[in-house]
């Protein structure tokens, strides 16, 4: 039980070493040319406490899609940039509740006035709702009233 708990925060460790990777951004922008691995989407599950199927029900995820993963073993560049761009909202999240997880599934779920009484999940099925959260969360982190 142990060693689980220890390898799921290992791989939590990593997969926000890869997230912090955005720095480099020819590097990242290659990865999701190419796709991005499978494990991407798990990984995102595990950082935010949820299963992948719970995850995927949030974000609207086709189960067709994840059979493909599973298949391929990769994310098409598309699905790649998408949720590439979704984990970078919710590790900012995740920051803005000092990594608790519960705190952060709680506040993603629950609508906002700020965001038209939705809920910041809800927004993150496009570009342009990630785009809102983000700009959301930074108003929260900088004080600006909302």
């Amino acid at each position: 039980m142990a060693e689980d708990t220890e390898a799921a925060s290992q791989s939590v460790t990593d997969f926000l070493s890869m997230l912090d990777g955005q720095a480099d951004w020819v590097t990242t922008s290659k990865l999701i040319r190419t796709g991005l691995p499978a494990s991407f989407f798990d990984e995102l599950s595990i950082l935010i406490g949820l299963s992948p199927s719970a995850l995927a029900s949030l974000l609207e995820v086709k189960e067709s899609a994840r059979r493909r993963w599973l298949k391929t073993g990769k994310l098409t560049s598309t699905e790649s940039d998408y949720l590439y761009s979704t984990a970078l909202v919710l590790r900012s999240v995740l920051g803005l509740f000092e990594g608790d997880q519960l705190a952060m599934r709680e506040w993603i779920t629950r609508p906002a006035l700020a965001l038209g009484q939705k809920a910041p999940v809800e927004l993150l099925s496009t570009f342009v709702g990630i785009n809102t959260v983000e700009a959301f969360i930074w108003q929260l982190e900088h004080g600006v009233s909302v």
